[in-house]
């Protein structure tokens, strides 16, 4: 049967309408459907911590108008499904979570034993600078700036990792254990640093004492070169071969040449040191000293102190950063301008 050309026209019109429509649709149930695993299955971005109180007897249904009211999930109800697929034991009290946890660990997380009451959750990470644990400190409304700053270079301590530091200036920069922390509001600025000293304490054995006095240094001298393989390092794996190449080079008397030290100096990580940056005057600029700068600069965790006492047996002097993560390790100059090369330096 024929139609005339202009019912023709009115049904393709139609025609296309319906496909547009279509396709919006699909777009929109793609970007939703989107939307929803990214909220169940987390990120790995950062995002601050949200103090979330649990009712004694809540039940799923509850903590997910709680975790909505909140804004740490999007869909209440599709945490209630997910929630009745692991098994939780929910412990009333305050929990510390975050927006870019995936439903699985905020169900684990509430699951565990609440924080006591008016305490703060305070994570450390490896490789955090003083002048960074004391934002994250005065974020949490757990001391107050200038005095903490004062008892760092002021207070007296009595640790034998302390003894035979001369310096006041970053005295304890280096020996503020990055780990996490429950303290109860109300803590004085000294009982707070006093128990992240405690934990430094407890996790630099007598094994590594007596491993420090076999490599003829001292516990800071340990500290200060953990502190550089902790920031210069891409991965735990790396530690000891990143170590090897600091030793080599401070056994052959050359300087050490660390960008992490020149960062430490500008309190700036730039990717990319300038020329200008290699050429401050500082007794932490290791482009322009030999041995090791005059402390730590940051603090280091317990593998990277490892790494520092026991480096892998290697004959590596260089190592160049790797674009996709990594470093590549060489033993001669040649061989370390050819790894540049290949990077694209």
């Amino acid at each position: 049967m024929q139609y005339p050309s202009y019912i023709k026209s009115v049904y393709k019109r139609k025609t296309g309408y319906k496909s547009i429509i279509i396709w919006i649709v699909i777009i929109i149930m793609l970007f939703c459907a989107y939307d929803i695993l990214v909220d169940v299955g987390g990120t790995k971005n950062e995002s601050p911590q949200i103090t979330v109180e649990i009712p004694s007897g809540a039940g799923s249904n509850q903590i997910a108008d709680i975790l909505k009211l909140k804004g740490i999930v999007k869909y209440p109800l599709i945490y209630k499904i997910v929630s009745k697929a692991y098994p939780s034991n929910y412990k009333f009290g305050e929990h510390i979570l975050t927006k870019s946890m995936s439903y699985n660990q905020i169900i684990t997380t509430i699951s565990e034993i609440a924080l006591p009451a008016n305490s703060v959750k305070v994570v450390i990470p490896e490789g955090f600078e003083v002048r960074q644990i004391l934002d994250e400190l005065v974020s949490k409304e757990l001391i107050n700036r200038e005095k903490f700053t004062q008892l760092l270079s002021t207070a007296e301590f009595d640790y034998q990792f302390l003894k035979g530091i001369k310096r006041k200036q970053n005295r304890l920069e280096g020996y503020l254990f990055p780990a996490t922390y429950v303290f109860q509001k109300g803590m004085t600025e000294r009982e707070i640093l006093q128990a992240m000293l405690n934990k430094f304490n407890s996790e630099y054995t007598e094994k590594f004492y007596s491993r420090a006095k076999e490599l003829n240094m001292t516990v800071d001298e340990v500290i200060t070169l953990a502190s550089i393989i902790e920031r210069e390092a891409a991965s735990p794996t790396e530690l000891k071969a990143v170590s090897s190449v600091f030793h080599n080079r401070l056994k052959s008397k050359t300087a050490l040449e660390s960008c992490a030290t020149v960062q430490y100096i500008l309190k700036e990580r730039k990717p990319v040191l300038s020329i200008a940056d290699t050429k401050i005057k500082s007794p932490y600029n290791t482009y322009q000293n030999r041995g090791l700068p005059v402390g730590p600069i940051a603090s280091p965790g317990k593998l990277a102190i490892e790494a520092a006492l026991y480096p892998d047996a290697t004959n590596y002097m260089f190592f160049v950063a790797k674009p996709n993560g990594g470093h590549i390790f060489s033993k001669t100059y040649e061989e370390h301008t050819r790894a540049m090369r290949s990077v694209g330096l």
